[in-house]
């Protein structure tokens, strides 16, 4: 969450510094920089990404690729429409 350059000060005074001093540096700087530590929104965030698949023009070699329950519909798909 934090560049090199951000920590260099405590990461220089590791040994000088006491933990709450670098405890309190350290947080300066995340609001400063408005780091956000809610890490839940980022799962969420990749959770609602939806997964599209199109069945037009599918070359043979990517038919490999395909999961079955994709190749199955695609199937009762070219079913229905010889019907």
């Amino acid at each position: 969450m934090l560049s090199e350059e951000q920590k260099k000060d405590c990461v220089d005074n590791i040994d000088t510094y006491s933990l709450d001093e670098i405890e309190a540096k350290l947080s300066v700087i995340c609001v400063r920089n408005k780091v956000s530590f809610n890490l839940e929104d980022d799962a969420h965030k990749e959770q609602d990404k939806a997964t599209v698949y199109n069945l037009n023009d599918v070359q043979e070699e990517e038919y490999d690729n395909i999961p079955d329950w994709i190749k199955r519909v695609a199937e009762i798909k070219k079913e229905k429409n010889n019907l």
